[in-house]
């Protein structure tokens, strides 16, 4: 009998000590305070790492350096917000966690700019892993923090990431906090229940999904050209909310005094050949309970590019349709949706082709 009450008594005392060290974790980590915590949306700050790429891409200098200033950005402002004309939101083709600082498609961009003597200063604002869900939480956790952010555009790198998410997840719990119910409060502020969110969302993407950062030898796929799936109607939720995420991304856009610009996201899923046939990556994956391929996969996405290219303009915000463009090869991605450097800087130059009528050249002085 005292054996048992001495083990009882251990076991109170454990569990007693565990509910106070994860009392004491949501106060530090979450966000029940502290509305601002911007630990939620896994930024990082005033970091500066350096990366041996040489496992996804061939380089001269495999070594590259990636930094984010204090405020979670990437870019060339100097740490002053104000300085930003552009930020771009994006998931992990925007971040490019694996192009060095001036390589990225944004500096790109600017430095093309930079050529026709317009400055146009832009700011990295992608987050591995993030899509429409989080883009909109930005708005609320993230950006009236930064002080002195007030571009003139955002523009959203999306699609790739909205394509895997699941239906029945309403955008309205993430955007209005004052309505939320208790359960949705304690997913919001909760620094558990977010490690527990990130750590399944990190498994997913890389081993489930296979959307993680890896390296593929494009020379060695073997291409189909035959789809798995007749029609795509199954889509249909999936689009209707994703389009209504985007309706709510372009008002917070408005709001913030900004003018949103959409652009779709080339994929090494699949390519077009020569005749103009798709070609996919035979490997099957499941949309819902539905089997599809790399030849599915771009009729799919191109049908989220449409719904994206249709928002933008019942929204009056810019479209740029990069998926597109059906020139891009094999050396621009190191897997099926992240870019070499070779392929950044095409993004960079075909966004800056696209954008250059928004930001005209200067007309030069007479003496």
């Amino acid at each position: 009998m005292k054996r048992r009450k001495r083990i009882l008594l251990i076991l109170g005392v454990n569990l007693l000590l565990m509910g106070v060290g994860l009392v004491l974790l949501e106060l530090i980590f979450g966000a029940w305070f502290n509305p601002n915590n911007l630990n939620r949306l896994n930024l990082l700050k005033n970091y500066v790492r350096q990366y041996d790429v040489s496992h996804l891409y061939s380089d001269p200098r495999p070594v590259i350096q990636y930094s984010r200033d204090a405020y979670g950005l990437r870019g060339t402002h100097g740490g002053r917000p104000e300085r930003i004309n552009m930020l771009t939101v994006g998931g992990s083709t925007t971040d490019q966690r694996y192009i060095r600082d001036g390589d990225t498609w944004q500096d790109v961009m600017q430095n093309e700019f930079a050529r026709e003597g317009v400055t146009l200063v832009v700011a990295n604002a992608g987050i591995d892993g993030q899509s429409t869900y989080g883009h909109i939480k930005n708005f609320e956790w993230w950006f009236p923090s930064i002080p002195g952010l007030a571009p003139k555009y955002i523009l959203f790198y999306i699609g790739l990431n909205d394509f895997h998410k699941e239906v029945g997840y309403s955008y309205d719990e993430v955007v209005d906090s004052k309505q939320m119910t208790l359960k949705q409060k304690i997913k919001d502020n909760s620094a558990i229940w977010h490690m527990g969110r990130t750590l399944n969302g990190a498994y997913e993407a890389m081993w489930v999904k296979e959307i993680g950062h890896h390296s593929l030898d494009f020379s060695k796929a073997v291409w189909t050209r035959e789809a798995m799936q007749k029609d795509y109607v199954f889509m249909e939720k999936r689009l209707a909310e994703y389009a209504d995420r985007l309706r709510v991304l372009a008002d917070l856009t408005r709001k913030m005094g900004a003018k949103p610009i959409f652009v779709s996201q080339p994929s090494r899923k699949y390519r077009v050949n020569a005749e103009g046939q798709v070609e996919g990556d035979p490997t099957l994956s499941a949309y819902d309970e539905h089997a599809y391929n790399g030849v599915d996969f771009y009729h799919m996405m191109r049908r989220l590019d449409r719904v994206t290219e249709a928002v933008a303009k019942e929204k009056d915000a810019l479209f740029v349709d990069l998926a597109g463009q059906t020139d891009w090869i094999d050396a621009d991605f190191y897997d099926f949706s992240h870019m070499t450097p070779l392929g950044a800087k095409k993004t960079g130059t075909r966004l800056w082709e696209a954008l250059k009528g928004v930001f005209p050249v200067p007309e030069a002085r007479g003496e």
